[in-house]
């Protein structure tokens, strides 16, 4: 599995729901907000993509909070201007749980690389299952990761994760995980029970 950003060259590859959505965008023209933004921020997304089909099981939105101009007017707004705001997620079927985990630590380390300090997420506890898109995210999933309430209203909540007590993995454990994730693969191809 690969994990890479989600950009205007690679929006062909996000799942058909989000390549002309703008609804954090308050209905802007995508092609020319995702200019700007690319231009003020880099990366505006997070792709989960399966290596063997290349097919993307998943995506993460996310970006400076000025971007999103519907964020300012939801119930436990608005966030805050010192944060990135992770917006919304789309999951396959297939894709498992922990799909929206990895791209939402991705989403955490990369924000952190770049020398900021907070992700923003608006969340609701309501069940949704089967439900591809999710919006707002399941606030399960993001406390799960370290995210804590800031304000509440009703069904809806705004979440943020400090990033200033991050740890980055070291390159050599990075290299350990990839022998291992290779490893799995092989034995899936030979379809060899695990002894």
């Amino acid at each position: 599995m690969a994990i890479g950003h989600l950009v205007r060259a690679s929006l062909h590859d996000a799942p058909a729901p989000c390549r002309a959505c703008t609804w954090w965008q308050a209905g802007a023209d995508k092609e020319r907000w995702a200019q700007g933004v690319e231009g003020r921020f880099g990366a505006w997304g997070m792709l989960y993509r399966d290596d063997d089909t290349g097919r993307t099981l998943g995506l993460v939105q996310y970006g400076p909070v000025g971007a999103f101009r519907h964020a300012r007017r939801l119930p436990a707004g608005p966030p805050s201007s010192d944060a990135v705001l992770v917006t919304c997620a789309l999951l396959e079927p297939e894709a498992g749980p922990w799909v929206l985990q990895r791209l939402l630590l991705a989403v955490a380390g990369e924000t952190r690389d770049r020398g900021l300090i907070a992700l923003e997420a608006f969340a609701t506890h309501l069940e949704r299952p089967g439900a591809p898109h999710l919006v707002p995210l399941p606030r399960a999933a993001l406390e799960d990761i370290g995210f804590a309430a800031l304000r509440e209203d009703g069904e809806v909540a705004l979440l943020r994760l400090d990033l200033r007590g991050l740890v980055t993995v070291p390159v050599a454990a990075e290299g350990v995980v990839a022998r291992v994730r290779e490893h799995v693969r092989e034995r899936r191809r030979s379809r060899v029970p695990a002894r």
